[in-house]
């Protein structure tokens, strides 16, 4: 049985998390970035007992450690709207691409935690099978071409092919990301996602895993049929070895990570993960 003293002190260490981003969340956003299974009555009684001992702040249904992480929620709520509109409109941009089977929406704003007008889009791209880098080749070339390499509203962090779908990197950051995703092109690639990185749950169990949806078959484009035809595997070696290498030579050895697999390419230069998990670590330290 889960005892009030361990749930209160799973409300503060998930709050903490957050913290490091001055963000402050809701009810519902707290029980499901929970470490501990509990339901909605016990989480609020959880959070009543927080705020009456001055341990949690409140506003609006917002809840952090510090007021300034309130206030921001409160601040940024309508930036936030529209740079997921934003989005939303780019990823069904995005979803005509070749080779693309899935748009999903990560970062910040999965979160609703943009606080800047020049916070990026970031997003991760479900491909077909093995055509993960021909995939992200058409897709950086339009960026570079059209959006004169603006990441503003077309960063693209993390790929992968539908055939291999599990996350080589598991930890409580990770897990945040996986569960944080926000469809914005094909809801069964998500749900085939979650299945198969369940995982995540050993971090979240409050988090539900809905059965994964039959997915619609995809008709082979024009395009691809072309590019498969005439570039096929070549082409896909070809945009791995260019990638990989001028991953290797951007990436911030002490803080970046970036992945360059047959089936995922993930590319963070300059990751906040291990400075997250390391504050995360200071909650352990201040009990």
């Amino acid at each position: 049985m889960l005892l009030n003293s361990d749930l209160k002190r799973a409300v503060k260490r998930t709050l903490h998390y957050f913290d490091f981003f001055d963000h402050a969340l809701s009810a519902s956003e707290i029980q499901r970035f929970l470490e501990v299974r509990v339901d909605e009555t016990q989480l609020n009684v959880a959070l009543e007992a927080l705020v009456a001992h001055s341990e949690v702040v409140t506003e609006q249904g917002w809840y952090g450690l510090k007021k300034t992480a309130v206030e921001n929620r409160i601040k940024y709520l309508a930036l936030n709207q529209r740079k997921l509109r934003i989005a939303r409109r780019v990823g069904r941009f995005i979803q005509f691409f070749p080779f693309v089977r899935g748009v999903y929406l990560s970062g910040s704003l999965s979160k609703m935690g943009v606080q800047s007008e020049m916070d990026d889009l970031d997003f991760f791209i479900l491909t077909a099978p093995g055509r993960v880098w021909t995939a992200k080749l058409a897709l950086i070339a339009f960026k570079k071409v059209f959006l004169l390499d603006s990441e503003k509203y077309f960063c693209i962090n993390l790929l992968m092919d539908e055939e291999k779908l599990e996350i080589a990197k598991q930890n409580r950051y990770t897990a945040t990301e996986v569960i944080s995703l926000v469809t914005l092109c094909n809801p069964s690639g998500r749900s085939r996602f979650l299945a198969e990185n369940g995982w995540v749950r050993t971090y979240f169990p409050n988090v539900v895993l809905t059965e994964v949806q039959a997915q619609k078959p995809v008709r082979t484009r024009l395009v691809e049929r072309f590019m498969n035809v005439c570039f096929g595997e070549g082409l896909e070696r070809w945009a791995k070895k260019k990638f990989t290498a001028h991953m290797q030579s951007h990436t911030d050895q002490r803080e970046g990570y970036f992945e360059a697999e047959s089936h995922s390419s993930a590319y963070f230069p300059q990751s906040v993960e291990q400075r997250l998990l390391a504050h995360l670590d200071t909650f352990e330290n201040d009990q």
